[in-house]
């Protein structure tokens, strides 16, 4: 028995006859009664009352089309429920990020996002491995870096200008370097995953200068790393738009200021552009609606003076 010819015996009962479901379904008459006639076969039974002057179901036809009908319903309203799904961004999104770039970063516009789409429930996970797109129930990931995975769909969301700051308690004790070489006589404050790369280059236009990140402190988290260098262990080493309220505020001063590291690319992944739920569309377009201004510059190819306000010299 095929479930396509039930609904079919459930849409002649709702016409009233062949000639009207026919022209409802846009199916030829012929082909209508070949697939009814094979249905009664398949059930064993007539469904029809035979040689009746107009189309009459027997008893056994008029409670099979009666069952056929509810479930006819039930599709059209499972329909209806996938179109409002498709039409309103609603359900559980879980998105994998860095940690210290959600907090740093990210946080206003992951606060926006939830109450501009109160029907999405957010999950932020900051798992520092990479997660698996495909094999765990993860919509997006966030990731800072090069991507050497083709199987997945990345979008460049923004590009990191980074730079060397310090605190004013910091400078008042040594002196404040003039050009990259002085950077030798001075303490860093660490990131963990950047101590394995000895030398870093510094990028002022055509120049450019190989410099060792080397000092005292270390951490393997962004925010510790800020909160050392705001407390004057060293210089560090941090994207634009992670300090920008601290240069602002003065806490901290952008070391050689012309001088800057090749900018880090952000990504946003996912495991397919192919019925993507209309939750993880939104949030996608979401984050590059509220890109914040100081990424803009950057994201677009522009000079770096255009995508952040020149910082302040040293002192």
């Amino acid at each position: 028995m095929k479930i396509d010819d039930l609904l079919l015996l459930a849409q002649v009962h709702r016409a009233g006859s062949l000639s009207e479901a026919s022209r409802q379904l846009d199916l030829p008459k012929a082909t209508l009664s070949r697939r009814l006639a094979a249905l009664e076969t398949s059930v064993g039974a007539r469904l029809f009352v035979p040689g009746a002057s107009r189309l009459t179901l027997t008893e056994l036809g008029e409670q099979l089309a009666e069952r056929a009908a509810r479930h006819d319903e039930d599709i059209a309203e499972t329909r209806q429920w996938l179109a409002s799904r498709e039409a309103t961004p609603q359900g559980r999104l879980r998105v994998s990020v860095p940690s210290e770039f959600a907090m740093l970063v990210l946080a206003e516009s992951l606060s926006r996002f939830v109450r501009r789409y109160p029907r999405v429930e957010l999950e932020l996970d900051t798992t520092p491995r990479r997660v698996d797109l495909f094999n765990e129930p993860y919509d997006v990931a966030v990731r800072m870096g090069p991507v050497d995975e083709p199987e997945l769909i990345a979008r460049q969301y923004m590009r990191l200008e980074r730079g060397l700051y310090a605190s004013p308690v910091y400078l008042q004790s040594r002196p404040a370097p003039q050009t990259p070489a002085d950077l030798a006589a001075h303490d860093f404050v660490v990131l963990t995953q950047a101590k394995d790369a000895h030398k870093r280059r510094l990028q002022n236009g055509t120049q450019t200068a190989d410099i060792a990140l080397r000092g005292p402190l270390e951490a393997n988290s962004i925010g510790l790393v800020l909160s050392l260098t705001r407390a004057g262990g060293g210089i560090g080493s941090f994207p634009f738009g992670m300090v920008a309220s601290e240069v602002e505020a003065g806490t901290l001063v952008p070391v050689l200021p012309d001088w800057r590291f090749e900018p880090l690319p952000v990504y946003l992944l996912t495991a397919s552009r192919r019925l993507m739920p209309a939750k993880t569309r939104a949030f996608i377009d979401h984050l590059f609606e509220t890109t914040p201004d100081w990424a803009k510059g950057a994201l677009l190819g522009l000079p770096d003076q255009a995508a952040s306000p020149r910082p302040r010299p040293a002192p």
